[in-house]
């Protein structure tokens, strides 16, 4: 039986968005059956203001797509033949995707949609009720994420995700059916940009964590992280790093010791898209080499010599190879998992000279405050203390704050005396220049020639 939801098309759809998105569609082809599907309408009914549009057409997808795109000059992009599905990409930010149902009722196209609150259609050639097979203006009244079929997780496995995803950015919860029929599906077979775009939204969201312990125990977190399988199985090891994901994710959503360094805080999220995920995911993967660098001496004391060096050079891979994440987020998550011992060592050495925070700040560059919230988390998750941490970082950050508000010096060795002196110009120029500014900052180097010997004694060509 179809259940339909009267509307008023002026309250529904604004003359704005009638004009950007419903005019130039209809005007496509007066003879075929139209409609608003999906998202748009979920979105429409929640008071959000859609940029994504999903349509059916009747006869073909893919040649309404081509006649649309080169109507208004967007960008085509050919999504499934087998499926009929197509894109249209207008101003780099709104998206139309037109799907075709042939001679077909609508209903056909619907009950293969993923879930029931984007299982709704607006015909708009009549535009005054919504049409609801599945019941999902009741799921939407409930705020609840629920499949349109048994078949719905096997069509598309990556629907799991997607339904982890829209529960978290929706403030709705996963209907049970959903997870039971999480269980017969796999996600070995779907491309790997797929899986990562749904992963980092997924990590993205302040509530993330509640969603990472179902994808562990439906065993879809090793299909994601295969090179993490060894992690996985130890379970002592994994629950330190769902607790150190926990707290990453606790100190970048809420007000914690962090927040008082706002602007830096500021800078490092707002510059770089899912940062807050990655640097989660690093927090998940941090110790990923440990079970394969554990060594346990004569008197029973166990030590994983190397695990942050050999756990960079797996993620990297894993973000390459698998996850097919760009360079700049495979970078990141690397320095972080590289350094992630860094800081402890930092903050229980006998002794922290300037020089030493400096070098850190130079050596993690834009990642200081991801290591430094990282290192927080993990110290936190294993035992609780962070005193140690906060005193240390707390100094770190006022030298760094009295070193940026000093007028730059003017170097005493610059790169034309490297250059003088015989060594290829080239990317160690920097780390070279940037250690003698420090040690003249501190007062260990004052003249010329003090840098001059410096360099001899320290950078052999």
């Amino acid at each position: 039986m179809i259940k339909t939801k009267h509307i008023s098309d002026k309250e529904f759809l604004s003359k704005e968005l009638y004009k950007t998105a419903i005019e130039p569609v209809l005007s496509i082809d007066s003879t075929r059956k139209i409609y608003l599907v999906g998202g748009a309408i979920r979105d429409l009914l929640l008071n959000k203001t859609p940029c994504d549009f999903d349509f059916a057409v009747s006869g073909s997808g893919i040649e309404f797509a081509r006649k649309f795109a080169k109507k208004v000059r967007g960008s085509f992009v050919l999504l499934s033949e087998k499926d009929d599905e197509a894109r249209v990409v207008l101003h780099k930010t709104i998206t139309f995707d037109f799907n075709g149902f042939g001679d077909k009722r609508i209903s056909d196209d619907l009950v293969r949609r993923d879930f029931t609150i984007n299982a709704l259609a607006l015909n708009l050639k009549k535009p005054d009720n919504i049409i609801d097979y599945f019941h999902g203006l009741h799921h939407l009244k409930h705020k609840t994420i629920a499949p349109v079929s048994e078949n719905s997780l096997k069509l598309d496995p990556l629907r799991i995700l997607r339904a982890f995803r829209h529960a978290l950015e929706l403030n709705f919860k996963v209907d049970k059916k959903v997870l039971l029929l999480a269980k017969e599906i796999s996600l070995n077979d779907i491309a790997s940009e797929r899986i990562s775009y749904e992963l980092l939204r997924i990590c993205e969201c302040p509530k993330s964590y509640s969603y990472v312990k179902p994808l562990y125990k439906l065993n879809l977190l090793e299909q994601i992280f295969p090179s993490a399988h060894e992690l996985l199985l130890d379970k002592d090891l994994f629950g330190h790093s769902l607790r150190t994901y926990k707290t990453v994710e606790t100190l970048v959503s809420n007000k914690s010791y962090f927040s008082q360094f706002s602007s830096e805080f500021e800078n490092y999220f707002n510059n770089f898209t899912y940062r807050k995920a990655l640097l989660k995911i690093a927090g998940l993967l941090h110790d990923i080499a440990k079970p394969h660098t554990q060594f346990t001496t004569d008197e029973g004391d166990m030590h994983f010599y190397g695990h942050d060096n050999l756990g960079a050079k797996i993620v990297q891979r894993l973000g390459y190879e698998k996850l097919r994440l760009s360079r700049k987020q495979v970078q990141m998550l690397k320095t972080l998992v590289q350094n992630h011992m860094r800081l402890h060592l930092l903050a229980t050495a006998p002794e922290l000279t300037d020089r030493a925070i400096r070098r850190f700040f130079r050596d993690l560059g834009d990642e200081f405050l991801g290591l430094m919230i990282l290192t927080f988390a993990d110290g936190y998750a294993t035992a609780k203390m962070t005193g140690h941490l906060e005193r240390t970082f707390t100094r770190m950050m006022q030298l760094k704050a009295a070193d940026d508000s000093k007028k730059k010096i003017k170097r005493i060795i610059t790169g034309d005396d490297l250059i003088a002196l015989g060594y290829k110009p080239g990317p160690p120029f920097a780390p070279i220049l940037q250690e003698l500014e420090e040690l003249q900052l501190d007062g260990k180097i004052t003249t010329k020639q003090d840098g001059i010997e410096y360099i001899k004694n320290h950078f052999p060509k």
